[in-house]
This record gives structure tokens, C-alpha cells and sequence, in this order.
């Protein structure tokens, strides 16, 4: 992002090409991502536009501007819109972008995003033994698309154990109004003991933790979307009686 003189925001045109596309099988799916292209949509003014953009442009833009880049989407017949990344869809095991969406934007009104939150500094709780909690990580905010802070920078450098930042103590632009409660902890410095004091119950918890492993599989099976249906657990033959408990009975 750019500053003028002022310390106002200059507005850098970010264009990424896009081409209207039909509804494509899971195959035609597969072979379009292999081809270097990600399948995307466009919402807004009540009409959805199924696109494709291309992978490597698409990762260059959210390097260079991030996720709350205002975008001057093109189209081959020379229309563009305005858009902001609504969504971004990854595989689970390589990472890579599978689906991206887009919504339209009135540059004239406002609208909600969230801001990441960047630490800055080394607390001093933490080189007592302390542990940093970071809480809140993306701040909510709602302003005009101009006014979209790239980040929100927290200085720790004098948070002791014990103490906390809460979102009234954050620093931000003006012309954004935070969506958060004023008294929300963003960060503080737990101490060791309330840690250990926490490790008894931990069993409980590492009891539950293949189900959650369980749910994991499956959303990594179901990836797809409306492109595959996961494949669904044999739960009848398990709960069916087998032939010798029914002569049995």
C-alpha cells in the first residue's frame, strides 16, 4: 500500500484477468487447476458469473497486496468490475488454491473485512516465562474500500505477565470503526501456573482427539464440494445381526 504526503491511503489499480465459464465436471475441475487456471465465482448485483483466473496471477496479487486488495476484475469483451476476495478454498494436504471467491463492491459505501493482527516487539513477560496468547488475530472492521487497512500493528514491548491488550487499546486509522466489544483481549501473557494448573484435564482432551482427526478425513474427502460427494461410513452391516445371533434368538 502507498501513502501520500498527508499519510492518506493512494489507491493502487491491482487488474487480474478473468474469463466467463460453463459448469464443469469434477474431471473438466481437475484438468482445468493442472492447466495452471483455479475455477472461481463473482457475486454481487444479484447476478453469479462462474470464472477462471489464472493460479500463478492470482498468488502474485495476494503476495504483493493481500487478501483485502481491491481488484480491477477484466473480462476479453474489455468490461471490468471492482471486486474484493470474498473466499478462498485450499486442498488440505497440499495447499494449493482450489476455488476462489469474488464479491462486487460500491466503492462509495462501506463494508465489513477483517484485518489481520501483526505483533510487533518482544514482551518482556515472555522473556520472564511467560506465554504470549494471541487471541484475536484478524480485527473486524467495517469503512470504505479506500480506507482498508493492510494491517494492525501491536507493539508487546511492555506487556508484562499477567497484563493484556484489549481492543481498546488498539491503534487504528481513522475513518474505520471496529466491530469488536471495546474490552475483547487481543493479547496477553498467561503465567506458567495457570498452564500447569490446566494440564490435568488434559486426558479429557486428548481422549476426544481422534474424533476430531475422524472429522478432519472426511473434509479432506469431501473437498469437492458440489464436484464429489465424500464417501459415505458403513455404519448398517455394523449395526445389522449377523445370521448365527438371529438362529440364536
Amino acid at each position: 500500500m502507498n501513502y501520500d504526503e498527508k499519510g492518506e491511503r493512494n489507491m493502487e489499480k491491482i487488474n487480474l484477468d478473468s474469463e466467463v465459464r460453463k459448469q464443469l465436471t469434477k474431471g473438466e475441475m481437475k484438468k482445468l487447476r493442472n492447466s495452471g487456471k483455479t475455477p472461481a465465482v463473482l457475486y454481487g448485483n444479484n447476478e453469479n458469473m462462474s470464472l477462471i483466473i489464472d493460479t500463478g496471477k492470482f498468488n502474485s496479487l495476494l503476495s504483493k497486496a493481500g487478501h483485502n486488495a481491491i481488484i480491477n476484475l477484466s473480462f476479453p469483451d474489455k468490461t471490468s468490475k471492482i471486486v474484493l476476495v470474498k473466499e478462498i478454498q485450499k486442498n488440505v494436504i497440499s495447499r494449493k488454491i482450489t476455488h476462489v471467491d469474488f464479491y462486487q463492491i460500491n466503492m462509495e459505501k462501506k463494508i465489513e473485512v477483517s484485518v489481520p493482527i501483526i505483533i510487533t516487539g518482544e514482551a518482556p513477560g515472555v522473556k520472564a516465562g511467560g506465554v504470549l496468547a494471541h487471541i484475536v488475530r484478524e480485527l473486524k472492521v467495517k469503512c470504505l474500500p479506500t480506507d482498508i487497512p493492510d494491517k494492525i500493528i501491536v507493539d508487546i514491548s511492555n506487556l508484562e505477565i499477567g497484563h493484556s491488550i484489549s481492543v481498546k487499546g488498539l491503534i487504528v486509522p481513522e475513518n474505520i470503526e471496529v466491530l469488536h466489544q471495546v474490552d475483547q483481549i487481543v493479547i496477553n501473557i498467561v503465567s506458567p501456573t495457570i498452564l500447569e494448573e490446566i494440564v490435568p484435564g488434559a486426558p479429557a482432551e486428548a481422549a476426544a482427539e481422534p474424533e476430531v482427526i475422524g472429522k478432519g478425513k472426511k473434509e479432506e474427502e469431501g473437498e469437492e464440494g458440489a464436484e464429489g460427494k465424500p464417501a459415505e461410513a458403513k455404519k448398517e452391516s455394523a449395526a445389522a445381526p449377523s445370521k448365527k445371533e438371529e438362529k440364536t434368538k
